[in-house]
């Protein structure tokens, strides 16, 4: 079983990174959030880059790439694979209507023979066992999927990552993961499940049900980081431990913000990851989290 860190942008980020490594609950992979690739630039934004060039856990990490234009992705792939990443993402999955505006992430989907341009150009520059692919059902209907697998299977990628929902779906509705069952089978390379897996029973349910190779967590790695370590036998996490989660990632990520974010921007940036977690806190806690300032207060508030 192969678990692996869902790509989430301006949260899975090397503080998130190194606040799992602390708590000793790490996954087998990290997918560092997009990097975005257009024919006149590639934007290196440089809390992707950090999530590389800082990362010190272990981990290997693959850098992902959101775009619809096969020459500027060629491009920016072989830039990137010049920095110490395990190998190529490809965003076919983000459904941001900035991001598909431009035919990019799940945009991807809606233009297929683009889709299979741009597999195929990754493919071919992309060295071997280095080439993975993060794609959703369809634009709006699952009934697409089976044409995209036909491109995909034709591009032969070295690991297939599905979320189970359309871009229509957002992150709303069940996810079809029937339809991972089909990856599997029709998948030459190794599929991952992914698509709200927020507990341990959930994912080996889900494994059970498809037969896939491991699964992707983001959301509920976020809220429950000790996900990582349950799946390989570990105990649930107690609140000592929560609260010592809440306490490493408020200082993971003032050691990358010192100096760049003022007091209340740490706190912005904070709230961040907090949104996956305000479920686990009382209506009280979770409205003076959401309108906290200040960085001891908000300590004071996670710790209680």
């Amino acid at each position: 079983m192969l678990l692996a860190l869902a790509p989430m942008q301006d949260v899975t980020d090397l503080a998130f990174m190194r606040t799992l490594a602390r708590v000793e609950s790490l996954p087998d992979l990290f997918v560092t959030p997009y990097f975005r690739s257009t024919p006149t630039t590639c934007a290196l934004a440089e809390q992707n880059l950090r999530c590389i060039e800082g990362n010190e856990t272990g981990v290997p990490i693959e850098a992902q790439l959101a775009g619809s234009d096969a020459a500027a992705m060629v491009r920016d792939a072989r830039h990137l694979l010049t920095l110490p990443v395990r190998g190529i993402n490809l965003n076919a999955g983000c459904p941001s209507p900035l991001v598909n505006r431009h035919g990019a992430g799940a945009g991807l989907l809606r233009e297929p023979e683009n889709f299979r341009a741009v597999l195929q150009a990754l493919r071919r520059v992309v060295p071997e066992g280095r080439f993975t692919v993060k794609c959703r059902l369809g634009w709006a209907e699952d009934t697409e999927f089976p044409a995209l697998l036909e491109l995909l299977a034709e591009a032969q990628p070295d690991m297939l990552t599905v979320h189970a929902r359309t871009r229509k779906d957002l992150y709303g509705g069940v996810p079809r993961f029937e339809q991972v069952r089909r990856a599997v089978e029709e998948m030459s390379c190794p599929v991952l499940a992914n698509g709200d897996l927020q507990t341990p029973e959930q994912v080996m349910r889900c494994l059970e049900s498809t037969g896939a190779a491991g699964v992707m967590i983001g959301r509920g790695a976020v809220r429950n980081p000790f996900i990582f370590r349950q799946l390989r036998g570990g105990a649930a996490p107690s609140r000592d431990e929560m609260r010592e989660y809440y306490r490493i990632l408020v200082e993971e990520t003032g050691r990358i913000l010192f100096g760049i974010r003022t007091e209340k921007g740490h706190c912005n940036r904070m709230k961040k990851y907090l949104a996956f977690c305000y479920p686990d806190f009382t209506p009280e806690q979770e409205y003076a989290l959401r309108r906290c300032t200040e960085v001891g207060e908000m300590l004071r508030l996670l710790l209680s």
